[in-house]
């Protein structure tokens, strides 16, 4: 769950991005779609993905108490099929957060590339270092580092990890 130090992180790299548009993959509690779409630009709207109904319909009632609820979309499905959905329909997003099942990461960053993210669009892919937190046995773990050495060695773009909470690496296509 991003805590309050992560959502003024995401918010203030959504601010300085002058981003208008946002994907949060995972929504869970909706606190990141909260933090980014208290950034967006005016205009601006955030995308949400749920693959859960119950924790969709959560973070839907916390969602409409917040004050930038006519901001968010929140989608409930499989987030690789609403990522395809999204990229049919032309859309494309400046800011685009992975924060879902860590066993999928390497298929949502490649769905961001190919066609989602804007062209100087910025990807956060959360708990990074919990490849190194993990038990190594976890699958997370496992999947994790898989993730973080496909991104080292991918020659499209340039990351940096931070140290923030559980590791947020960024990413831009170079």
């Amino acid at each position: 769950m991003v805590g309050s130090l992560e959502s003024q992180f995401l918010k203030m790299q959504c601010s300085i991005k002058g981003a208008k548009t946002v994907l949060d993959v995972g929504t869970f509690t909706g606190m990141s779609a909260i933090a980014f779409a208290e950034a967006v630009t005016k205009d601006g709207k955030v995308t949400t993905l749920e693959c859960d109904e119950q924790i969709a319909k959560v973070a839907q009632e916390t969602i409409k108490q917040s004050a930038v609820s006519s901001k968010i979309d929140l989608r409930v499905g499989k987030a690789t099929d609403l990522m395809k959905q999204l990229k049919t329909q032309g859309s494309t997003f400046d800011i685009i957060f992975l924060d879902a099942d860590k066993e999928n990461y390497i298929e949502y960053y490649e769905l961001a590339l190919d066609g989602l993210l804007a062209k100087d669009g910025i990807i956060l892919a959360d708990n990074s270092l919990c490849a190194l937190l993990y038990d190594s046995s976890d699958i997370r773990s496992q999947k994790l580092h898989e993730f973080n050495q496909h991104v080292k060695d991918d020659v499209r773009t340039e990351q940096v990890m931070l140290t923030i909470r559980e590791g947020i690496t960024m990413i831009k296509r170079i």
